[in-house]
């Protein structure tokens, strides 16, 4: 190689060192920077209920209280046009996240159920939040976990 040819490639790369940290020191703040378009996450909760049991993926009934004297319940949902995506129930309490549980959709019509173990002491409102894959909530849903007696039917 000449001593040309390599005065002219270290120019160049110069140059492009230069350009190119100039950009650096102009890309500013995130709140600066040109904002992306997101696609768009599709699909819906077709249907859902809280339920003491899941027998052949169906609820085996829909419970809008419990009893604290029961410490188990479940969470059942149905998603539609959510093929291939991650959806995820979110267990909150008295506004805390107790639990996450995270499906991984494999078809148009997917049913998925979640479960959470209650202490006695847990009485009040709790919801759970169903999220879809960006972490967007498309559905919530409460129940009342009372004491022991209060409940109805009890």
């Amino acid at each position: 190689m000449n001593k040309d040819a390599f005065n002219i490639g270290m120019a160049v790369t110069l140059l492009a060192a230069l350009i190119n940290s100039g950009n650096m020191a102009r890309a500013g703040t995130p709140e600066e920077l040109p904002k992306t378009e997101v696609g768009v996450i599709s699909g819906s909760v077709a249907r859902s209920t809280f339920t003491t049991a899941v027998v052949e993926r169906e609820p085996k009934e829909s419970v809008s209280e419990l009893g604290n004297d029961q410490r188990h319940i479940y969470y059942f949902t149905e998603l539609k046009g959510m093929s291939g995506q991650t959806a995820t129930h979110r267990w909150i309490y008295k506004d805390q996240t107790m639990a996450e549980v995270k499906f991984n959709v494999g078809a148009p019509r997917w049913r998925v159920w979640s479960s959470k173990t209650l202490m006695p002491e847990w009485t009040g409102t709790w919801t759970v939040s169903v999220l879809n894959e960006l972490g967007q909530e498309i559905f919530s849903e409460s129940f009342e976990y009372v004491e022991a007696g209060a409940a109805e039917g009890m």
